[in-house]
């Protein structure tokens, strides 16, 4: 039962149990005290339906700090970015989609912030990733007991609308488009010319390339064992690992590599000096290199020689290509050699450069029928 005191002060002080938990209230006088007394009770039962039945913004602050441990920053912040997309949804009730409680989310609340997403110019291709991710957030809820049902599980994927990447800008370029884009970029001196080469001629990954040290090779190998990566605010870093586990792996130093290799060392002498260090491949700036800065010098190269556009991730695809064409037996090799989690990934490629070499193979063959 409830209980009032006077303190050395000639407040009044009064005592009650919540949950199992006493708690402590002062006042100067009984209507003080019952004010706060009041005051306190509900925001212990708001708190206390918070926890119960929290918003999905709240119960997502929860859900990334479980997966802090298992899943790199980079990770964390683009999964974050793909449920702002969905959280800041106008729902029609007027609240924002985050801000709704967890309990009371439908599957046509989610379909509607869908296709709201979707008149708005997102892609099918985009959404069907954001709403994977809050497939994952549903699936914890509900193993953790939070709901009881995933609204979300039922939701079918979108169409796909356009070509996927792969089949555009991460395409492998043709013998003659990989020499005119080299003979432009020496041509107009990129400081990437020998970035360009190097993921070209191993199938390096860009973060790899811009995380390598002059440390991390010796005369007959470059090991890859970190890759570019970004903070959970977007900053740039040297990662501590690679992309997989599989990632970190060793590529042999061919005679080509080796000059090229030698040709960005005195590069970074020139322009930075010989007190250098750090990575080897560096943006102009002298800072970490980016993605973007990549691309952007492809994408300005590729209108000089008017070539179709490509992304950096191309020169790995057409190195993949190029080895399949001419080693296609050793498609275990080059799967060590590109660091892939799964050969699976390297047999897809390889089946997909195998049905177009057959469709060229036969086109070329000259069989007499008369």
């Amino acid at each position: 039962m409830a209980r009032l005191k006077k303190n050395s002060k000639g407040y009044i002080m009064k005592t009650f149990m919540y949950a199992g938990k006493r708690y402590y209230v002062y006042g100067k006088d009984q209507k003080e005290l019952l004010e706060k007394t009041a005051q306190k009770m509900k925001e212990l039962e708001e708190g206390k339906e918070k926890q119960v039945n929290p918003s999905l913004n709240a119960y997502y602050e929860y859900f990334t700090e479980l997966r802090r441990k298992e899943q790199r920053e980079a990770t964390i912040r683009a999964q974050k970015y793909q449920y702002k997309n969905i959280a800041e949804t106008i729902t029609e009730s007027g609240k924002k989609f985050g801000e709704l409680k967890i309990k009371d989310i439908t599957r046509r609340d989610i379909e509607t912030a869908r296709q709201t997403l979707l008149e708005s110019g997102k892609t099918p291709e985009n959404l069907n990733i954001c709403f994977k991710h809050l497939n994952h957030v549903f699936e914890c809820a509900v193993t953790d007991d939070t709901i009881q049902k995933n609204p979300c599980k039922a939701l079918k994927m979108l169409k796909r609308e356009s070509e996927s990447i792969g089949q555009n800008r991460h395409r492998a370029l043709t013998e003659s488009d990989s020499v005119s884009f080299l003979n432009a970029s020496k041509d107009r001196n990129s400081f990437y010319h020998n970035a360009f080469k190097l993921m070209l001629l191993t199938g390096m990954r860009i973060g790899e390339v811009g995380a390598l040290c002059l440390t991390d090779i010796d005369n007959d190998f470059i090991h890859v064992r970190r890759t570019v990566t970004r903070d959970e605010v977007g900053v740039y870093q040297i990662g501590e690992g690679t992309k997989t586990y599989s990632g970190k792996r060793d590529i042999p130093v061919t005679p080509e590599i080796k000059k090229l290799l030698r040709d960005q060392r005195e590069l970074n002498n020139m322009f930075f000096g010989f007190q250098w260090s750090g990575t080897l491949f560096k943006s102009s700036d002298g800072q970490i290199l980016r993605e973007y800065t990549i691309n952007r010098e492809i994408a300005r190269i590729c209108k000089d020689v008017q070539i179709e556009k490509f992304t950096c991730h191309g020169f790995r695809v057409t190195f993949a290509t190029r080895f399949i064409e001419q080693r296609p037996q050793d498609f275990k090799i080059l799967s060590e050699i590109l660091g892939h989690k799964d050969i699976s990934i390297t047999l897809n490629l390889y089946t997909k450069v195998m049905k177009e070499s057959k469709i060229t193979a036969m086109n070329d063959l000259k069989i007499k029928t008369s």
